[in-house]
């Protein structure tokens, strides 16, 4: 990956290998993992997550403590599809059904299963999503 472009990333640990993919294994925690009582909330608000990343023939192995990052950008693209967009469209729906005379109690049920047309439409485009939102791994120091 370019080191010119504004990335972020976490760690994680490589927990499989394919041919196509590396999983690896990521410990969310919360913000106040520093605090002084975590041990009595921790084990609430650690999550694991796993992150298939494009096997490009990296030198890692199960077990090894990486790196997974991603482009800022492709990050502010993400929050943009799953969350700004769909507020736009159910805001602009309701509007415009109350603009023509729907009835306040139909023009919400029919905005917010508008939404259900949004995500039929991500869910078809989601091969081209999986290409544009790539991550990338190097070996933790």
């Amino acid at each position: 990956m370019d080191r010119n472009v504004s990335c972020t990333s976490r760690s994680g640990v490589v927990s499989d290998i394919t041919a196509e993919n590396i999983a690896v294994n990521i410990i969310s925690v919360s913000a106040c993992s520093e605090c002084s009582a975590n041990a009595m909330c921790s084990a609430f608000e650690r999550r694991e997550k796993i992150v298939f990343v494009p096997n490009a023939g990296q030198d890692v192995q199960c077990g090894d403590k990486v790196n997974v990052m991603m482009k800022i950008s492709m990050g502010m693209k993400a929050v943009l599809l799953a969350y700004f967009m769909p507020v736009i469209i159910v805001i602009a729906m309701l509007l415009l059904l109350l603009e023509v005379g729907t009835g306040e109690f139909y023009a919400g049920i029919i905005s917010l299963v508008s939404l259900v047309g949004y995500y039929f439409v991500i869910y078809l485009v989601r091969e081209k999503l999986k290409k544009q939102f790539s991550f990338y791994i190097e070996k933790a120091n």
